[in-house]
């Protein structure tokens, strides 16, 4: 049985970490699979890896310990397939190539070097396409990821392969409430998403009501409205079919999971334009700009044509059922060279 190590930076609640967490299922009986991260979290907890390792430096500026800490567990594990997510993680485990052997995968989960190099963007840019030298894939979660990777980083063709984000199917949602539209955000409250955006929409609206599940750094410093429910972190959140459609305001994403997690549920989708958040709206949902005016103008769209929303959601909450990616995943991490034919998520 082949060995994968996961080196991700954080092992808070994210995107990132529920993919690794749902990988780590999703191929537990075909792989040996450790986990290396920067402290206990809840990635540490909701897992199902044989082994997790917390390597703290991970998380700050490139530390030759850190680096050290990393090569000797790879090397103590027998490391067949590294799999890295997030910059840091990248970094790492990438440059540990040059002094051990194994098969190096970088996932992008939005690439930010992109959206969030400031003023060091064109830097960042060059040392990402410096890593893909040290990579022998680069799998990105969506299409425009892909796309990014070829035009704007520079990245070989032959390098990148696309499995699109999916997930465990949630419970469905059936019933739209009777007399209000429940709308559900489910996020880190923090940069880059724009909770505030939504927060104002929503507050101008009539018979509108959001609730909130994520907690961050940005908590506080919220609009106060009684038509918005904090109600904090929840694990595993699974209660996406209490709600009539989800929503997710950012200046950037790469496929997020929350939004799969609710079409899988069947829920109306209603996202920013941003990242691969186009390729999970077909009939289920719409794309909206980072604006008040945009947002109040789709959400009471939905309200308006709610029925023909749902029907959307319905019919393709199917396709982002993780199992039928199984195969795939495989195939990707030991290196089998099959053709495998492309799947629409909508």
């Amino acid at each position: 049985m082949k060995t994968i190590v996961h080196v991700i930076t954080k092992s808070e609640v994210g995107g990132a970490q529920t993919w690794v967490r749902d990988q780590t299922h999703l191929l537990k009986s075909e792989f040996r699979q450790i986990i290396i991260t920067n402290n206990e979290g809840w990635l540490s907890v909701h897992n199902y890896a044989d082994k997790v390792y917390f390597v703290k430096e991970i998380e700050y500026k490139f530390s030759v310990v850190a680096f050290l800490k990393i090569l000797n567990i790879l090397v103590k594990e027998k490391a067949d397939i590294v799999i890295s997510s997030s910059a840091n993680a990248g970094l790492y485990a990438r440059l540990a190539k040059l002094f051990y052997k194994h098969r190096s995968i970088y996932v992008s989960h939005g690439w930010s070097c992109i959206y969030n190099g400031g003023k060091l963007k064109s830097i960042f840019i060059g040392i990402e396409k410096k890593l893909s030298y040290f990579t022998d894939v680069i799998l990105c979660v969506s299409d425009k990821d892909a796309n990014n990777a070829k035009t704007v980083i520079g990245i070989p063709h032959d390098k990148i392969k696309v499995i699109r984000n999916a997930v465990y199917p949630q419970k469905e949602k059936l019933f739209k409430s009777e007399s209000s539209l429940k709308l559900l955000f489910v996020g880190r409250l923090t940069h880059p998403k724009r909770l505030d955006l939504l927060i104002d929409a929503v507050d101008k609206m009539d018979n509108v009501f959001l609730t909130v599940v994520g907690d961050g750094p940005n908590r506080d410093f919220y609009k106060k409205s009684s038509k918005v429910e904090f109600i904090g972190e929840i694990k595993n959140f699974n209660k996406f079919y209490k709600y009539d459609a989800f929503t997710l305001i950012s200046d950037s994403e790469g496929l997020p999971m929350s939004a799969l997690e609710a079409a899988s549920a069947g829920l109306p989708l209603l996202l920013s334009n941003v990242g691969g958040c186009s390729e999970l709206i077909k009939n289920n949902g719409l794309l909206v700009d980072n604006t008040i005016e945009s947002i109040i103008n789709a959400i009471n769209d939905i309200k308006d044509k709610y029925d023909d929303y749902q029907t959307g959601a319905q019919e393709i909450k199917n396709t982002f059922n993780l199992n039928y990616y199984k195969n795939e995943y495989s195939d990707l991490y030991i290196g089998t060279n099959i053709i495998v034919p492309e799947k629409s998520m909508v």
